[in-house]
């Protein structure tokens, strides 16, 4: 039977996914990635994501050899708008810097002071406005004008997943969906192989550095025989064309079918449609990049960060270890459900904001914070805890709408998955706030990696584009309660009233 390796490189962790071609999961693992952040800077090792990918590959292999030595195809999905400077072997010669890093965003607000057109033409043609933001744009721009040694030594700018594509296969290449944060390829026409001339010549960028584009239903090649013999896996392996987590995500929930929505809750909150137009909505933050497959654009929406919110809570406020004592504990989610469990929907009239880092879709705003609204002397650290749950799901539940409305797609039942979806209470949570069923899928923490295997399958005809939703595992469905419906309306009101209340207070203190 042929299998597949899914490879997906996330913010915190890289994981590796052993497949058959019915689907299932036949071994995985995971490695985590160490972030340095100072200010507005955030790096990570590309060295170190290498070794995670190496190091899951061998556990994997080491777990089901059997199976391993019939792995016919790779597929590699990543974190994106974070950017690799590799040269012409595909080593890199700098930091990742990631699109939590902000530097360089001066030079994109420099592309609109001396390019009048450049705003509505980089709309039009690609989608975002040269704004920086974290978007790799900006990285790029920022090597060349701050970093010139790292730049000379450059090759080429590379977003993570095709970095990874470069150690397995010696090719140095991207393609029109992996190089969507670069924001250089006129995503109007579908299939591109070329950069946009007008943005290229807009944006200042130094053209000789951009990675050369493979269509995206084309493989980047067979893995190296000497990096086969470094993972154990058969010479003849063929390396898919790589995508970026969404796309993977879109795969992993089945949000390519007009009736489903997909979400992922990870570090970060996101969710997942399709649509056959390219597009922005310029006052939610919402567009369509172009997708893997034929004719169709996957919806962005990025809702800003989500399970880093509640893990951040957990962490330095539930179970912080400071001179108020030692609350630390060895798993800080072992007791979440139980937490939940014990306290009503609407946790005591408290409200938590959840914009720890800045706001995105349907609102962005990078001097916008969080917080704890209405609190009262009934208020318990329990309340705060489900309050937090239920603040990352009223941010989901004001974009929801703003999403079906951009595809047109409506009252569609929500497939979730990521870490988060591992918590029954946090999905029945879910599905009371967005008042629709939802279904959590099946191994949540290994679906990403799972769906960029079964694309690579498809891709090397072993499974039908058509079964791919078929190959969708989920879990028991949870219905929304009703009896909780005007608590939760009211408080998805107040939560976006607080919102636009607080923007200028944000704003003064953030600025």
């Amino acid at each position: 039977m042929t299998h597949a390796l899914g490879i997906d490189v996330g913010t915190t962790n890289a994981k590796v996914a052993l497949v058959d071609e019915q689907g299932t999961l036949v071994a995985a693992a995971a490695r985590p990635i160490t972030t340095t952040r100072d200010g507005e800077r955030a790096e990570q090792d590309p060295g170190q994501i290498w070794q995670a990918v190496v190091d899951g590959i061998h556990e994997v292999v080491a777990a089901a050899p059997s199976a391993a030595a019939d792995i016919a195809h790779l597929g590699i999905d990543s974190q994106y708008s974070s950017t690799v400077p590799v040269d012409a072997e595909g080593r890199a010669v700098g930091p990742l810097i990631m699109w939590l890093d902000y530097r360089g965003s001066d030079y994109c607000l420099e592309i609109l002071g001396r390019e009048p057109e450049s705003f509505m033409t980089f709309i039009e043609h690609q989608g975002i406005p040269p704004i920086g933001g974290g978007l790799s744009l900006s990285h790029m721009l920022w090597f060349q004008h701050d970093a010139p040694e790292i730049h000379a030594a450059t090759t080429a700018y590379l977003e993570v997943m095709d970095f990874v594509a470069a150690q397995l296969t010696g090719v140095v290449a991207a393609n029109q969906c992996t190089q969507f944060a670069s924001q250089l390829v006129d995503n109007r026409t579908l299939g591109l192989t070329e950069y946009d001339t007008d943005l290229v010549a807009m944006s200042g960028i130094d053209p000789t550095r951009l990675p050369p584009l493979m269509p995206v239903t084309e493989p980047v090649g067979r893995i190296r025989a000497d990096v086969a013999a470094l993972l154990g896996l058969p010479t003849d392996v063929t390396v898919h064309a790589t995508i970026n987590d969404s796309h993977a995500g879109a795969v992993a929930t089945g949000a390519r079918r007009n009736d489903r929505i997909g979400l992922m809750i990870g570090t970060t909150s996101v969710m997942l449609d399709t649509t056959d137009h390219h597009g922005t909505d310029l006052d939610h933050e919402v567009l369509s990049m172009p997708s893997p497959f034929a004719g169709e654009y996957l919806v962005w929406a990025e809702n800003g960060l989500g399970g880093k919110v509640v893990e951040h809570v957990l962490g330095t406020i539930v179970h912080a270890h400071d001179e108020l004592g030692d609350h630390s504990t060895p798993d800080q989610f072992a007791h979440l459900d139980q937490l939940l469990a014990s306290v009503p929907p609407g946790s005591g009239g408290a409200i938590f904001l959840p914009w720890l880092a800045g706001s995105l879709a349907p609102s962005a705003n990078g001097t916008m914070r969080g917080g704890f609204l209405n609190l009262s002397l009934d208020t318990e650290r329990r309340h705060l805890v489900r309050a937090v749950i239920e603040g990352v799901g009223f941010n989901l539940g004001w974009l929801l709408p703003i999403v079906e409305d951009f595809s047109g797609h409506h009252d569609q039942a929500v497939v979730f998955g990521g870490g988060a979806a591992r918590s029954a209470q946090w999905v029945q949570t879910l599905a009371d706030i967005l008042n629709r069923p939802v279904s959590p899928v099946a191994d949540p923490h290994q679906m990403i990696a799972r769906g960029t295997a079964l694309l690579a399958l498809v891709r090397g005809g072993a499974i039908a584009e058509a079964d791919l939703d078929e190959l969708v595992a989920t879990t028991t469905t949870v219905d929304p309660r009703p009896k909780h419906r005007a608590t939760y309306e009211l408080m998805q009101t107040q939560f976006i009233a607080a919102f636009e209340a607080l923007t200028p207070i944000s704003a003064a203190l953030n600025s």
